[in-house]
Formats: structure tokens, sequence, C-alpha cells
């Protein structure tokens, strides 16, 4: 089953120009690669601070004398 969607000129050439650099045949299979780039789940940023020390972690933990 085919749809027609309408796109404005300027859009059309982008989406020629999308074709040619994603290197796929039909305008669907570009749209499936476009999705499924826009709908990746991004990088977890869990680790990159890198590893800091234990005493460095605690120096700026409150002591107990500063404590009511």
């Amino acid at each position: 089953m085919s749809t027609t969607i309408q796109v404005s000129e300027p859009m059309l050439q982008r989406l020629k120009l999308a074709r040619e650099q994603f290197e796929v045949e039909t305008y669907e299979e570009l749209l499936k690669v476009l999705l499924k780039k826009a709908t990746k789940p991004t990088k977890s940023m869990y680790g990159a601070g890198g590893k800091i020390d234990r005493a460095d972690l605690m120096k700026d933990l409150r002591d107990k004398s500063d404590r009511y």
C-alpha cells in the first residue's frame, strides 16, 4: 500500500541529498534510517567523570564537629 505525502521543493532536495549520503535506494529506506537514528537512546554518561580517590571524595563532607 502506497501513501503520498506532500513536501516543499527545498525539502525534496534535502531528502534527495540525504538519500545519497545514506546510500539507500528508496525514501522509505531513508525514513527508516532517520527514524532509527532519532529514536536511538543516547549514550550513558555513567562513569564519564573518571575515577575519584576516596580521600578526595570524603574531604568535602562535614565532620562530626560541624553537626549540631
